[in-house]
């Protein structure tokens, strides 16, 4: 068995159970829920106290989430291309996506941790320019996102990222930009394990 630290919140896990579940070993993972005994132990191997972080049946430990999904997709395949073009491609969209979880993130934080305060609207700006430039070039691109051979990485990063930007209303992702929503439309209902894995 794996051990995995879990927030139900948290879109870097959710991207891991969901790799988890593309992979086929989603009943190989024990989740071990952020804050408990058991957690402290697991983040404890992480310096920077993060999650996920997963440990392996042979005592090891991976994090972050984006080692993780490639850990998975060497278990089970079918996430990451094993070489050539294509991998590189899936590569550059899942960093793509992982950068406007981050983006989204950052707003979440900057307004939850203000400390009372009203956020720097400079700092605010520079991350919802980021995600507001990232969801134009997607409108764009969303068409060669489809891959015949199932849903890779890549779609899972984005697919949690958009539906995180939904949970913690960081930005109306769908105004205006009906090939993306027609695309998360689309992943939403096909990709399993993703209405089990929705954010609380």
């Amino acid at each position: 068995m794996f051990k995995l630290t879990f927030s139900p919140a948290s879109p870097y896990v959710r991207k891991v159970l969901l790799s988890a579940y593309r992979a086929g070993i989603q009943d190989e993972l024990e989740l071990v829920e952020a804050g408990s005994e058991n957690d402290t132990l697991l983040r404890g191997k992480n310096p920077l106290g993060k999650i996920p972080v997963l440990q392996k049946p042979d005592g090891d430990f991976l994090f972050d989430s984006r080692v993780i999904v490639d850990h998975l997709n060497k278990l089970g395949g079918g996430l990451i291309p094993e070489n050539g073009s294509e991998r590189d491609i899936i590569l550059s969209r899942s960093a793509l996506a992982e950068g406007l979880t981050d983006a989204s993130l950052l707003v979440v934080y900057s307004e939850r941790y203000a400390g009372g305060e009203t956020p720097s609207k400079l700092w605010l700006d520079l991350q919802l320019g980021k995600i507001d430039k990232t969801l134009d070039f997607l409108e764009i691109d969303i068409i060669n996102w489809s891959n015949p051979k199932g849903f890779d990485a890549a779609n899972i990063a984005l697919a949690t990222a958009l539906d995180y930007m939904s949970f913690r209303n960081v930005r109306d992702w769908k105004l205006n930009r009906p090939k993306i929503s027609q695309w998360f439309n689309n992943v939403s209902l096909k990709l399993l394990g993703f209405a089990e894995t929705a954010p609380k």
